[in-house]
């Protein structure tokens, strides 16, 4: 009788490169010395080593019946002992299911005996797998359960991989499949995902947003496949890959000597992997500015300035900027020198010599500009350095718009831009990410629109001043937070903002617009007259909460600056309190910053005992602490609050010195 575990394979997986002589022995060694015993169908069951998760195909199963009914069963089982005398089909469960329903069609009794040999249960996985292998492809999803199975037994790759002829890199890729959320491995053995989609959703390595992204996905794209490069987007959209120019700029070494580690995964190359994009451009910022500073002392320029894109003579820069376009005026000796250069390089022979003239032309060049950066030209015009393919891009001789109107009006008091200034004090919230910045400002705007949704006059005030500009002016100045328009993307205000939809703030602005859904009547969107019916301090009320609803006070980061917050003066019409709304947790805010910004929050908060602990802490430790002890005070990071009169100021400073308590370390 032919035993189905020893025959010759008759193709070989791609991925396949070498078989543990060893368990391969062992296994034919069991097989060859087990004697074919025969054992009733009503004692045999599917066993729980069997790697064959996927339910066969019910038409396969009936046509392998209708052949056993013919022929007889031509293929021994393989089977191992289980409690209460059962035999657990390791290898055959294909041909068990097919016994099974002969013996429902009663073509078979429970009693039918059939030839099976019986291995050591630690055996019997292997013996699934290898059967499976070879008769056709396992389906990904068997082959993850099977290896984290033998991975739970102490195996490891290189083990699991010699057994079943697949490399280690082979079952490590697998096994970092078995984090896949469980709903998602179904889904794969289902074929609802493709192996190449759940490679790239265990870049995640919260399960629960795995579930998320790929619901999203599927909720976007219904029954149409969607590439696993986009669900690998959604998961990085906060990172840039290794490969970046921006990346390569500021370089690895920089980034890890940071404090950051690059994120990869078992299917990336060896020079792949992504990092924090707020981190590696507040790096390249950092390099940026030394150069600029470096070139402005160097070269006498009236100011300097550093940012990721270089400025564009068209576009929003040509309010800001105007380039001054320098062309070098040389020699004739100069001009007959660089000719001569120039044909050198057409014959030279190797790359070092085409290099070295290259650089001797562009020696003359520099020498020719210098020359054209007269004492007059650099006190009235400054240098901007970015970024062009991730190399330094320096522009001479920029000017600032601001700068000709001041000078063409006689006085600087008419300057309205806040960076027109080359001394122009930065915003405090430039010492932090971007990325930090734009959520804690989107929280703050959550908090600005529930308080102002509970003081209407203030709000219906801000609306009619908004109005009063275009009516009366023509056109608005001046810093004003309320879009008219009402377009504000809650939407992207809560995904930033750290708490979320769970949020104080956002929950009881939701709670107030349930309230008024309630009071509206059924066909309130086809007519504003069911209004007039209102008290006119219930219309004001719900006036006011619509113009709460428009608040936008998110801050960006532009050119390596931050943008003033507008919300300030609202606050301050309001009496608002940010602690009222939000304190600062160590998830939301304090492991988003550096380590000295947390011992400096403990010690503006008054804590200063605590922020010399901080100091010798690792960061999530002193995350950890800062929310501790903060949580007892009324302590908001400053840069999120409005200025605040010199007296007030003074007066909060005496209060924190007063009752600091110290902490002994």
């Amino acid at each position: 009788m032919a035993d189905a575990n020893t025959k010759a394979k008759t193709a070989s997986k791609s991925t396949r490169t070498r078989k543990s002589a060893a368990a391969s022995e062992a296994l034919a060694q069991a097989l060859a010395t087990a004697p074919v015993q025969y054992i009733p169908v009503n004692r045999l069951v599917k066993s729980p080593l069997n790697v064959r998760t996927i339910p066969y195909p019910a038409d396969s199963v009936a046509s392998l019946a209708d052949s056993i009914n013919a022929v007889g069963l031509l293929q021994n089982l393989v089977a191992h002992d289980m409690p209460d005398g059962f035999h657990g089909v390791a290898a055959g469960g294909r041909r068990l299911a097919a016994l099974n329903l002969l013996t429902e069609r009663g073509i078979y009794t429970g009693e039918k005996t059939v030839p099976v040999k019986v291995v050591p249960e630690e055996l019997a996985l292997a013996a699934s797998m290898i059967e499976n292998g070879e008769r056709r492809d396992m389906h990904p999803a068997e082959q993850i359960v099977g290896f984290r199975t033998l991975a739970a037994k102490g195996k490891t790759p290189a083990q699991i991989g010699d057994m079943f002829g697949y490399s280690s890199r082979h079952v490590q890729r697998c096994l970092k499949l078995t984090n896949l959320a469980p709903s998602l491995l179904d889904a794969l053995a289902k074929d609802e995902l493709t192996l190449e989609q759940c490679q790239a959703l265990v870049l995640e390595d919260d399960q629960a947003r795995q579930v998320q992204i790929r619901d999203s996905l599927k909720q976007q794209y219904g029954n149409m496949p969607f590439p696993a490069a986009l669900i690998k987007s959604r998961i990085v959209e906060k990172e840039i890959p290794a490969s970046s120019p921006l990346f390569r700029f500021v370089g690895a070494e920089a980034y890890q000597a940071a404090g950051h580690a690059l994120r990869t995964d078992l299917f990336s190359m060896d020079d792949e992997g992504y990092a924090d994009r707020a981190v590696v451009e507040s790096l390249a910022l950092a390099r940026l500015e030394e150069e600029a500073k470096r070139i402005q002392q160097g070269e006498g320029w009236a100011w300097s300035e550093f940012r990721l894109d270089k400025v564009s003579n068209w576009g929003p820069d040509t309010r800001t900027y105007e380039l001054t376009y320098l062309i070098p005026d040389y020699t004739p000796e100069e001009e007959t020198e660089m000719a001569e250069l120039a044909a050198a390089i057409d014959v030279a022979e190797t790359h070092d010599d085409e290099y070295a003239l290259q650089q001797r032309i562009e020696d003359i060049e520099a020498q020719a500009f210098l020359r054209l950066l007269t004492p007059e030209l650099v006190s009235t015009h400054g240098v901007v350095v970015s970024l062009d393919e991730g190399e330094f891009y320096v522009q001479r001789g920029v000017l600032r718009v601001a700068d000709v109107k001041a000078k063409a009006e006689g006085s600087q008091d008419n300057v309205t831009s806040i960076r027109s200034d080359a001394s122009a004090k930065q915003e405090k919230a430039d010492a932090f990410p971007a990325t930090v910045v734009q959520a804690l400002s989107s929280e703050r705007t959550l908090a600005v629109q529930a308080a102002l949704a509970l003081q209407p006059k203030v709000a219906v005030a801000l609306l009619a001043w908004t109005f009063s500009q275009q009516v009366f002016n023509g056109i608005r100045q001046g810093i004003n937070p309320l879009k008219a328009s009402l377009t504000c993307p809650h939407w992207s205000l809560t995904r930033n903002a750290p708490s979320g939809e769970g949020g104080k703030a956002w929950l009881a602005l939701c709670a107030r617009r349930d309230d008024y859904l309630t009071r509206f009547p059924a066909d309130w969107k086809d007519s504003f007259t069911w209004l007039l019916a209102w008290p006119d301090e219930d219309i004001s009320a719900l006036l006011g909460f619509c113009v709460a609803w428009g608040i936008d006070g998110v801050q960006e980061r532009l050119y390596g600056r931050t943008d003033r917050s507008p919300l300030d003066g609202l606050e301050a019409a309001l009496d608002f309190d940010l602690r009222d709304w939000w304190q600062p947790t160590a998830a939301g805010y304090f492991s988003k910053i550096s380590r000295p910004q947390i011992c400096a929050s403990l010690a503006d908060a008054g804590c200063t005992g605590p922020a010399r602990d901080a100091e010798k802490m690792k960061k999530g430790d002193a995350a950890e602490l800062a929310q501790a002890q903060i949580a007892a005070t009324r302590w908001v990071p400053d840069w999120m609050c409005r200025p605040q009169p010199e007296a007030t100021a003074t007066e909060q400073a005496d209060h924190t010195d007063h009752t600091e308590t110290d902490h002994a370390a």
